[in-house]
């Protein structure tokens, strides 16, 4: 995409109204998730962490709280701009910048995180592939990716179609699908007199598709867990397919 003609999620996460609408995103959960995972890799103190697609930094602040080295990187100017003042009032050194996935990191990880759905955005599916080996050369020797995605199966047996949700004080209307291999939602709302319409669109990628772009690259998965419990992944009861590698 130019400049000209930006991709959807460098317009729309980008925006206030991306974290108005999602302003409740359940902080428990991903903090439960995120301590699962450390009691899981069994990292020391200090080890470094680069939090891909981090948005507002929220999981990268909580781990450089528990004493990691940590790194956040993300699309959003705006996204990172705040995590950077978050991290400042919190007193907490976490590194902030503006980056695209698909290409290295600056400084290799002891874990890669892409966590909470933050990948499969692409219209063309090589950068997704750009992406997992962008993942493995910001990996350090030994250490581990984590890759938190939707399970298409959950996502689509509990589809709204049509929703409608009041969040900050502005009415968002939602209209979701499976639209040629990829989870759709229309997005549309007013503001002050003027009319908003963005639209997501997330690859239904699976076990399989992430299994082999881990190991084309020289991954190797060493375990898959269907929840944020870290219980194993079983296609027909999991609720989230998150993989874990090691290079």
């Amino acid at each position: 995409m130019t400049e000209d003609n930006p991709a959807w999620y460098q317009t729309w996460f980008d925006t206030p109204y991306y974290h108005i609408l999602y302003q409740d995103r359940d902080i428990a959960e991903a903090t439960l998730f995120l301590q699962n995972l450390l009691a899981y890799l069994k990292l020391e103190y200090h080890q470094s962490i680069l939090d891909v697609a981090c948005g507002k930094g929220r999981h990268a602040l909580y781990l450089a709280s528990q004493g990691f080295q940590v790194t956040g990187i993300d699309l959003s100017p705006n996204s990172i701009s705040f995590a950077q003042e978050e991290a400042k009032s919190k007193n907490l050194e976490v590194e902030f910048y503006v980056h695209d996935m698909r290409t290295p990191a600056h400084e290799q990880a002891a874990v890669v995180l892409n966590l909470f759905t933050s990948i499969g955005y692409f219209e063309d599916k090589n950068d997704n592939q750009k992406a997992i080996q962008a993942f493995y050369d910001s990996t350090a020797a030994g250490g581990y990716v984590v890759i938190d995605f939707l399970h298409a199966p959950s996502v689509k047996q509990g589809l709204v179609a049509d929703e409608v949700v009041t969040k900050g004080g502005i009415q968002f209307t939602l209209k979701r699908a499976f639209e040629a291999g990829r989870i759709q939602k229309d997005i549309s709302f007013n503001d002050n007199g003027v009319s908003y319409a963005f639209q997501e669109r997330v690859a239904a990628l699976g076990l399989a598709d992430f299994k082999q772009m881990l190991e084309a690259v020289g991954f190797s998965v060493q375990d898959v867990f269907g929840d944020y419990t870290l219980k194993p992944f079983v296609a027909e009861t999991a609720e989230r397919l998150i993989l874990v590698a090691r290079k």
